[in-house]
This record gives structure tokens, sequence and C-alpha cells, in this order.
């Protein structure tokens, strides 16, 4: 996005290059897993006294329909209004907004590798590594690996060819940098899992000199090939702010965005339309773009729309969305729209930019599925006090209705959420004024579109409903900043570019380096598991495919002497514009625990899988292991397909 006058962004000119269609075969994904020798099977011993097993669950069904409720069936659905014809859709009225932020001098940084902050409140640790290139857009390739993706400007990593780097993979526990070679224009984009394991890329900007045009170009990732393949042009329309998510079925969703950069989208940049990846085709060709109506009505706050999977019986995909204050449930198999829902107070998309998830998901309500939306801004101004409000709603009650709350006292537009193992969500990263865009003017006199640093993170209990604040970081992480759950129950915090090129000597300066928060539940005297194999086999270094509804044998090690097991599988997504595309966490049933008589302080734990992909869609996911709330030293990675 340039820098814009009068509150409105310039947009940019995207070119288009159209070339050869590539069936998507040309780029599988291997998904080869090392073969690792086999554990040896524990034998079965009575439960240890100290973690009673829990009851075995049976494959878990979807909760029924509610009456007047929307429908799990969509067969049986009640027609739905059209949100722009329908006035009685008042929004939700909101909490009353925070007091506005008093500034305060930035915090002094402490010396890279080095840890802050106490076990309540967690601790920030800045890495010694620095990113390389504006983390705008990141996610978890493999356990330790973060793969980076900015857009083209003048980072200080290059490519092969000596030309500033747009993408770049960080191997933590290697302490490594490796930059990528990317030749389209990937400035906000947007990304999802296939359930073959490899992320697609689509979407960005117009391109310049070298960089081509990147608004129709799909990317492809695959952590086992460890470099993109690119297709540029290969899609039917040219999308800025898409939003993806993964499907049950495998593929992804690519939806709306506009076809060129502005702040406020506009009718004639609107791209009303969503596509699906892979396509029907035989031959690999895209299919058209399917127009969307539902894109038009909610201009002009319809970039990045909130998009999550309903669970159902049915293996239906039907879609949570939610645009400009209007959250409807579409039937993307039928193409209609199945529930129109109340519309939430406060505008939540870009440029008043808030965050949504999906609350954890469990069997013993029958997956009822709840979603969450935070932050964001209700007036579109430089010196507007962000949103303190965030509303959760249950999408199958008999009458839905968005539950307000002040988002724990501490207004914040472009929030990151962060799902952790033990299902409590860290808020994190954002701003206390403004909202979302490159600074005006200047260097010399720059004029900040989003200013005061939410510094402080806030942990949330979904159970309880409460929140608490954790240590503050040192770091301001305005727009363009990241958040992301790791293997080892960590957040890997990166990013913040609030201008339009690389600026270091500046109050918001292009942020090269990363950190890690480590929230309390790592810090206690809890003794944290090993999982040492699944199903007989090792689990470091290597991921294994595992199915739905599939019963899992895990052992694992804990110093506990009255240990406690839960478990969770965790699908991490792609995280851009507090956006965390596919974020999803599913409780696990675990049946049965036993105590390992062929080792001290070992333990066989059985659970079973998710029932069907609408809980959670098929791809490259992590199961953690808990004790007394203490998650495990690594998750395990599977691919659930």
């Amino acid at each position: 996005m340039k820098n814009y006058y009068s509150y409105f962004l310039l947009f940019l000119l995207i070119g288009g290059f159209l070339l050869s269609i590539n069936n998507v075969s040309a780029y599988p994904s291997r998904n080869q897993k090392r073969q690792a020798p086999a554990a040896k099977a524990a034998p079965a011993a009575p439960p240890a006294k100290a973690a009673p097993p829990a009851k075995a669950a049976p494959p878990a069904k979807a909760a029924p329909p509610a009456k007047g409720a929307p429908p799990k069936d969509p067969k049986t659905a009640t027609p739905a209004k059209d949100p722009a014809k329908d006035p009685a859709k008042a929004p939700v009225p909101a909490p009353a907004p925070a007091a506005a932020p008093t500034p305060s001098p930035s915090p002094v940084s402490p010396p890279a590798g080095t840890q802050a902050g106490d076990a309540k409140g967690g601790t920030w640790e800045i890495q010694q590594t620095l990113t390389g290139v504006n983390a705008m857009h990141m996610f978890v390739a493999r356990p330790g690996q973060f793969v980076y993706v900015d857009k083209p400007q003048a980072n200080p990593l290059l490519r092969s060819n000596g030309q500033p780097a747009e993408s770049a993979i960080f191997d933590i526990y290697k302490n490594t940098l490796t930059a990528f070679d990317l030749s389209s224009d990937t400035f906000c984009s947007a990304g999802s899992w296939l359930g073959n394991g490899t992320l697609v890329h689509t979407g960005g900007d117009g391109g310049a000199g070298p960089i081509l045009a990147g608004g129709q170009s799909l990317r492809f990732y695959d952590p086992f090939v460890g470099y993109w393949v690119e297709r540029v042009g290969l899609m039917p329309s040219k999308r800025w702010y898409p939003t993806m998510l993964p499907l049950s079925n495998g593929k992804v969703l690519i939806l709306g965005g506009s076809t060129g950069g502005t702040g406020l989208n506009r009718a004639e940049i609107n791209n009303p339309t969503y596509n699906i990846w892979p396509p029907s085709t035989p031959d690999g060709t895209p299919d058209p773009d399917v127009q969307f109506k539902f894109l038009v009505d909610t201009l002009p706050y319809n970039l990045y729309v909130f998009l999550h999977v309903f669970p159902n019986n049915d293996n239906k995909n039907i879609i949570f969305m939610l645009s400009g204050q209007q959250p409807i449930l579409y039937d993307l198999d039928a193409a209609n729209v199945v529930y129109t829902y109340p519309k939430i107070a406060v505008q939540r998309q870009y440029p008043q930019t808030g965050t949504s998830l999906m609350l954890p998901l469990y069997s013993t309500n029958q997956y009822t599925p709840e979603v969450m939306v935070c932050g964001g801004q209700a007036a579109y101004e430089i010196t507007a006090t962000a949103d303190s409000s965030c509303g959760r709603m249950v999408l199958n009650a008999n009458t839905p209705a968005w539950e307000m709350d002040d988002f724990g006292g501490i207004p914040r537009v472009m929030p990151d959420s962060v799902i952790l193992p033990n299902a409590q969500v860290l808020f994190v990263n954002g701003a206390q004024t403004g909202y979302a865009g490159f600074r005006k003017g200047g260097a010399a006199n720059p004029l900040w579109v989003n200013s005061n640093p939410a510094y402080t993170p806030v942990l949330y209990d979904p159970v309880a409903k409460t929140y608490a604040k954790m240590n503050p970081s040192t770091i301001p992480r305005m727009y363009h900043s990241v958040a992301t759950l790791t293997p080892d129950g960590y957040v890997f915090v990166a990013g913040s570019n609030p201008q339009g090129s690389v600026a270091k000597n500046v109050e918001f300066p292009t942020e090269y380096r990363a950190e890690i928060y480590r929230p309390p539940y790592i810090l206690t005297d809890v003794p944290r598991p090993t999982i040492l194999s699944m199903n007989g086999a090792a689990v470091d270094g290597v991921r294994t495919t595992i199915g739905y509804n599939q019963q899992l044998t895990f052992v694992v090690s804990v110093t506990d002497p009255n240990p406690s097991f839960t478990a969770s599988i965790i699908h991490l997504g792609f995280v851009t514009h507090s956006q965390n595309m596919g974020q999803r966490f599913v409780g696990l049933d675990i049946s049965k625990v036993n105590f390992d008589a062929n080792a001290s302080n070992q333990y066989i734990v059985t659970l079973t899988t998710p029932p069907n992909p609408t809980i959670i869609a098929p791809g490259p996911h992590y199961i953690y292991i808990l004790n007394n709330g203490a998650p495990c030293m690594k998750a395990v990675e599977v691919l659930l397909n």
C-alpha cells in the first residue's frame, strides 16, 4: 500500500502476465517420511494410579441443529436473508470504549538471546538472527522452520542474483537464515495448506522492474522440497488482500480481495469472486471465478474476510464468513447463503483491522462451533482510539447472538490471536491508536496512521471468559506484524513495517528482530512431557500420515509423580494482517493411560483423532500432549489425510 492523502490510498496498477497453464500434478507433494527404527512396544499395564484413564469416547458426531438455529444439515436450512436487505440485523452494542491511551516512551530492549520477564507473565527473548526480510506473512513449514514472505523492497537479505529477497526461511534449531528466489510480487497476499501437505500462496501486487506482477500468481511450497515453485499469471483474476482457507476436501478456497492497492476498497477495483484450488478441470486449467454478491453488499470493508469451516456431519464445505460487520453461513458446495447472523458492533476488517478465530472444538459438546472476533476500530481516523471489545457467538445456538466483553481492557487494532495447546488464546501485537496502513509524509516528518504500540499481550481463558495481562514486549509490532504458535509450545513473533519502504531511523522502523514469547504454562514447576513414539515408531524429525477417527498410541515420558494428560491437534495456519488463515484447535479424546512397566516415568497414552474433515481439514497438523497443563517438549508432526 502506498502513501495516501485525505485518508484514502492511491491504488497501484497491477500488470498481468498470463503464462502457460500448469497442472497441479506438475508440483506434487512428496510427503516423504524418513524411515525410523521401530520403537519397542511397551506391554499394557494397569492404569497408573496418578493418572486415571479418560473415559473412552465413541466417534463423535456434530451437534444436532437447534430449533430455529442454523442447522447442521444444509438441506434443511432456513432460507437466508440478504444481509444488505435486512435492517433488523442491527449491530450488537459493544462495551464502552476504553480511555484513550497515553503515549509513553518506547521501552529499552534487552540484548538478543536473553530472556526478560517472569513465570507469572511469561518471558520474551529477542532472537540473535535477524529475519532478513520483513515478516509481513509467515508460516511454520516444519518444526523449527519459519518461512517469511514480504514484498519487493530493499531488504538486507539478498537472493542468489544479488537482488533483495522477499522471502526467506529461518531454522531456529540450526540458527540459519536462507533467502528464497521469488519472481512475482507477493505484497499483501494469502496462503493456505492443501491436504497433501503443500502450502499454496496466491495474490499480490503489480510488480516493478525485474519483479513480475503477482496478483494472478500461484506459488507452492513443499517443506520436503524446500523452495518455492511459481505459476505466474495463472489465475483468472488479480487479487490483493484475498483470504484463503483449507477445506474439508483437501482443497483451498481463495476469496475476494481487490484488483489494486487501496485503503478502503472501492467498487471499481473490488473482486467479488472466489475460486478453489486445485481446479475441477482434468488438465489443471483454473476454474472460472465464481461471482459472490456478499462481497458487493459488504463494500468497502470486505478485504481479508474472516473465514472458518463450520463443523457438520455431512462433510459439507459450509463456511462462516464475516465481512463489513456482517456474518453469514455459506454453503460452498451449493453456492448459497445458509444463514444470516446478527451484525457485530464496530468494524473489524481492513483497514480497521481486528482478528478472528474459531474457539477450541471438543467432542464433549459435539464440536459446537463458536467464533471469537476481537479488536478493530470504530473510526477511520488517525487519532481515534482502537476498539477494546471482543465478541463471541455460538454458531448453532437457538438464537445466535454476540456476547461482548472488554478485550482485557486494552484497545487494540491489528492484533494477532494465537491458540495455545492448553486451549487458551494469546492476543499480541498491534496499536492502540489509528488503523492499518502506511505512514503519511516523508521520513523527516512522518504522520503515523497507527501509533501507541500495544506492547502488553493478554491471555484469554475461553472457559472462564477472563483475561490476564502478560509481561510486555519491548518492540513495537505495528502494521505488518505476525505471531504463530510453534511445535515447542512457544509463540514466535516477528515483523512490523508501517511504511511503504524500508526505513530505520524512525519511530516505528522496519523491524527485522524476531522474538520468542514463553507463556506461563511453560515456566511453571510442572514437568513437561516428552513424546517418544507414536504407534511404535519414532517421531522426532518425521511427518507421519494419519487418518480420521483413528486410534493412536503414544509413549510419553514425564517425571511428574502425579501426571494427568490431555491432548490436542492444532493446525498452525498461515499468518498475515492479523489473520491466521486456517488456524484450528481440536481437543483429542484420551481413552486409556497405562503405566509402562518397562521403563520408569513412562506412560502409554491412547487417543482418537477427530471423526471427519469438517472438524479439522486435511493437511499438516501438530499433536500436543500436556501434563497438568504443561505442554510437551515438542509436538508430533502429522499429515491428517
